[in-house]
């Protein structure tokens, strides 16, 4: 949630290990249990996490780390009549699914009249899950829904831009992870960010034609959506693959890095560094002393033989 990409300059490489810092103790704080949420996270043999490369950007994962992404999804079926009419309707322009979630049931009159707006100005139908009073600016080319068959709509061959892997995004971020997942999209060249807060129908008209107009969007989404299938099994049958590879092994302790089970200090080496620095002050210390004992001798003997000359 750090929304910073694997290329950072020097602030954002200052930011990214404060963040990471601050992250490790919250999460350390967070207990909802009997053990702390980090602990708890510590113990598990195996982790599905529902990502792919397609998405993440290239790092090293332990062997217990199993990368599922794409587990939820299904083949789009058939849409229904009506929805299906209005599709067709779009002919060559095509359809944009606008929504922003199942979390985000209502939002200010002023801010769905914008948008509302800017849709209005796109060759393209639009189905908008919008739960509200209807937008004044509502246009012709606009339909609402209180709910869609999203992945349907996603799988349509006319479907030109949304969020999800292979169709160009438009995101307008709200909370959570949802900002750091679209510096992740821009990042891949398949995404253009709108600020809610801040965007107006100018801007949602203008991203949405960019998406749609500028090849590369559309290229680098279809790209995303090669990688991300060509896998050697479906992300189903891993899981289900890791899932009874533990439970025929009683677990799967042998997965599990002994990094565990060490300090934080021990993590990052504290104690070692904190050793050798140790030996080395000792070392320079007793070299200062040997030089300050062996001049001290010579200027002893250096005075004594000057004192017999005289």
């Amino acid at each position: 949630m750090s929304k910073l990409t694997d290329k950072m300059d020097f602030s954002e490489r200052v930011w990214n290990f404060l963040f990471y810092a601050l992250q490790d103790i919250a999460m350390k704080n967070m207990s909802s249990m009997k053990y702390c949420a980090c602990e708890l996270m510590s113990k598990a043999d195996i982790w599905l996490i529902r990502t792919y490369w397609d998405f993440e950007f290239p790092r090293p994962f332990l062997p217990n780390f199993k990368y599922v992404g794409g587990i939820h999804c299904r083949p789009a079926k058939p849409l229904p009549e009506d929805l299906e009419e209005f599709v067709q309707s779009s002919g060559d322009d095509g359809i944009v699914i606008f929504t922003l979630g199942s979390m985000i049931n209502n939002i200010t009159k002023e801010k769905a009249n914008m948008i509302a707006s800017g849709l209005a100005q796109i060759p393209q139908k639009v189905l908008w899950r919008y739960r509200g009073e209807k937008p004044a600016t509502l246009g012709a080319n606009t339909r609402i829904y209180d709910w869609i068959p999203q992945n349907d709509l996603l799988g349509h061959p006319k479907t030109r831009a949304f969020i999800t892997h292979g169709v160009p995004m438009v995101g307008i971020p709200m909370f959570g992870d949802q900002p750091d997942n679209m510096v992740h999209m821009k990042a891949k060249g398949a995404a253009v960010i709108l600020n809610v807060n801040f965007m107006t129908t100018e801007d949602l008209r203008d991203a949405i034609n960019t998406v749609i107009n500028y090849k590369s969007y559309k290229e680098n989404a279809m790209r995303l959506s090669s990688i991300h299938h060509d896998r050697p099994i479906s992300a189903l049958k891993e899981a289900v693959f890791w899932i009874e590879f533990t439970l025929r092994n009683k677990g799967a302790k042998h997965l599990r890095v002994q990094a565990h089970e060490l300090t934080w200090y021990q993590y990052h080496s504290l104690d070692v560094l904190g050793f050798f620095l140790t030996i080395v002050l000792l070392i320079i210390f007793i070299f200062i002393k040997t030089c300050s004992f062996c001049l001290h001798r010579c200027c002893v003997r250096k005075g004594k033989t000057k004192k017999k000359a005289e």
